[in-house]
């Protein structure tokens, strides 16, 4: 049987302390699971507000808080293992056919303003006529 190598007697620790300690340590617990509660709701709002992308958001705030070397090996490491796991992103199907639909509606803007261009200087051209006031022949 193995025996205690160099066990020495802990003094006692009074029980008020004892006490004490404890209650201060539920104290910090409670704010640290309210401060975790806020965050995740800022979180949610800035999700739901702004379309930020929680997990990615979360890794941001992680290498935002490393050093600069530190994030740098991350990245190598990061981008060494996507491109052996051919985990590079893909071209979006949907992209090209977004800015197709925007050129659309641009072209559809400018032969509308082009249009009303047209119109305007058909109608100076013949002339402004006044219109006679409503109930009056």
């Amino acid at each position: 049987m193995a025996g205690k190598l160099n066990s020495k007697p802990r003094a006692s620790i009074h029980p008020e302390v004892l006490k004490g300690l404890i209650s201060k340590c539920d104290g910090m617990r409670a704010d640290m699971d309210e401060a975790r509660g806020e965050l995740g709701a800022a979180i949610k709002d800035a999700e739901e507000t702004h379309g930020v992308h929680r997990k990615a958001f979360k890794l941001v705030l992680s290498l935002k808080r490393m050093e600069g070397a530190a994030r740098a090996d991350f990245f190598r490491a990061l981008d060494d293992y996507r491109e052996k796991l051919d985990l590079n992103p893909q071209k979006d199907l949907f992209e090209e056919a977004e800015g197709d639909e925007a050129a659309r509606r641009a072209q559809q803007t400018e032969a509308a303003a082009a249009d009303r261009a047209a119109e305007n200087s058909k109608a100076l051209k013949g002339g402004i006529k006044q219109k006679q006031p409503a109930g009056v022949h």
